[in-house]
C-alpha cells in the first residue's frame, strides 16, 4: 500500500467517523458499523475501492475488539445474573438449531446445496465459516456471500429492533457501571484507551492483543485473533490486576467504522450480479432468522428478570462486532449480551463437523455433484 492509498483510507475514515458523529447526536443507533458497511459497499459495486487494507490491519482491529469485549465480561454482573444465564444458554442453543432448520428450508427453495445453505445461515464465527467452506464440502464464495450479507443485514436492522424492544424497564447499565475500573467515560472524546496514563494503557492492549493472538493459535482457538485477546482479557479484568487498557471513545468507533468497512467491501458488483437470484430468498430467510431469535427472546423475557432488547442482542443471529457496537451504543447489559454471544460462537465452530457429518445424509456433497457435472 503505497501513502496515496494510506491517505485515501484514512480520509475515508475520518469522513465515515465525522458522520456518524452527528448521525449519534441525532440518536441514530450504531452509526460508525452502519454507515461505514454502506459507504463500503457503495465503493465495491461503484468499483471505486483503493487498494485493500493489509491483513495485518485486519488481524490487529480483531484483537483490538477482543480486548474491548474481554473487558465487560465482568465476574460480579454476570454473577448477579444468576440462574438467569441457564434459560439464556438454552436459547442461544435452540438460535443454531432455528439456524439450520431456515438453511434446511432455503436450500430447497433456493436450490442451493444442503452443507452450502447450512454454512452460509449459521449464526457465529462468520469468519471462521468462510475459511471452513471448502474442507466441508461447501462452495466458499456462495457461503462467503451468504454470511455476509446476513451479518449486513443484521447489522443494518438489529439497532431499530432493539429499540423496539427496549422498554426502558429493569436494570440501568450506564457507560460508568459497564466500565468500572476498566473504562472512565468521562474521559475527553480524543482519549484511546479507558485511563488518564494513555502510553500504559495502549502498551497493556497490545501485549494482550500479541500474547492472545499467540495463545489462542497454540491452543487452535476458532479466529483466535478475536477470541485469543478477549479471553485472555477477561482473565485480567476479572483478576482486577490492571486497568484502563479497554479502547475507548475515538479509537473504539474507529474500530468499529473499518470492521463495517471490511463487511461493506465484500458487496462487490461481481459477487453481487453472480448471487444476485440468491438475494430475495436470502433476504427472506434472514428476516425469517431474526423473527424467530426475537419471538424465542419475548418468550424468554417471561421466564427471567432481563431486558428484552438485550435477550434480543444476546441471541441476535449477527455478527458478534455488529452486536458489540449496538449495544455499546444503546447502553445495554454488555457482559450478558458478549458471554453469551461468545458461547454460541465457541459452540458453533467446535461442534461444526459434526453438524455437516449428519447434514451429508440429506445431500450429495458439492464435490460429487461437480463430478457429475463435469
Amino acid at each position: 500500500m503505497n501513502p496515496r492509498q494510506l491517505l485515501t483510507w484514512v480520509a475515508l475514515s475520518a469522513a465515515v467517523l465525522g458522520g456518524a458523529t452527528l448521525l449519534d447526536r441525532l440518536g441514530f443507533p450504531a452509526p460508525q458499523m452502519i454507515l461505514a458497511i454502506v459507504v463500503g459497499a457503495v465503493l465495491a459495486m461503484s468499483n471505486r475501492l483503493p487498494r485493500p487494507l493489509p491483513r495485518q490491519v485486519s488481524i490487529g482491529v480483531q484483537a483490538m475488539l477482543g480486548v474491548l469485549m474481554g473487558s465487560y465480561l465482568q465476574v460480579s454482573l454476570l454473577t448477579s445474573i444468576g440462574l438467569d444465564l441457564l434459560p439464556v444458554l438454552a436459547v442461544t442453543a435452540a438460535t443454531i438449531l432455528v439456524s439450520v432448520a431456515v438453511a434446511l428450508v432455503f436450500a430447497r427453495v433456493a436450490k442451493v446445496d444442503v452443507p452450502t445453505a447450512t454454512l452460509g445461515m449459521l449464526a457465529g464465527g462468520s469468519a471462521a465459516v468462510v475459511s471452513a467452506a471448502d474442507e466441508l464440502d461447501a462452495d466458499p464464495r456462495r457461503v462467503a456471500f451468504m454470511q455476509y450479507l446476513r451479518v449486513a443485514l443484521v447489522a443494518l436492522s438489529a439497532p431499530a429492533v432493539a429499540a423496539l424492544l427496549d422498554d426502558e424497564e429493569g436494570i440501568a447499565y450506564s457507560p460508568a457501571t459497564l466500565g468500572g475500573s476498566v473504562t472512565d467515560p468521562s474521559l475527553p472524546y480524543w482519549m484511546i484507551v479507558g485511563r488518564g496514563d494513555q502510553v500504559a494503557g495502549i502498551s497493556t492492549a497490545i501485549m494482550l492483543c500479541l500474547i492472545g493472538i499467540w495463545v489462542g493459535r497454540r491452543i487452535g482457538l476458532p479466529n483466535a485473533a478475536l477470541l485469543g485477546p478477549m479471553l485472555l482479557t477477561a482473565v485480567l479484568t476479572a483478576a482486577g490486576v490492571s486497568h484502563g487498557y479497554a479502547p475507548t471513545h475515538l479509537f473504539k468507533d474507529l474500530l468499529f467504522v473499518l470492521i463495517g468497512f471490511e463487511v461493506g467491501t465484500r458487496f462487490t458488483r461481481q459477487v453481487v450480479r453472480e448471487m444476485a437470484r440468491m438475494i430475495p430468498a436470502m433476504t427472506v430467510a434472514v428476516l425469517a432468522l431474526s423473527g424467530l431469535v426475537a419471538v424465542m427472546a419475548l418468550g424468554l423475557a417471561h421466564f427471567v428478570d432481563l431486558e428484552l432488547s438485550d435477550l434480543y442482542l444476546a441471541t441476535t443471529p449477527g455478527g458478534i462486532n455488529a452486536v458489540l457496537a449496538t449495544a455499546d451504543k444503546m447502553n445495554a447489559n454488555l457482559p450478558l449480551i458478549t458471554s453469551v454471544q461468545t458461547i454460541r460462537l465457541l459452540l458453533v465452530m467446535f461442534t461444526l463437523p459434526l453438524l455437516m457429518r449428519a447434514l451429508r445424509r440429506f445431500g450429495a456433497p458439492r464435490s460429487a455433484v461437480t463430478r457429475v457435472v463435469q
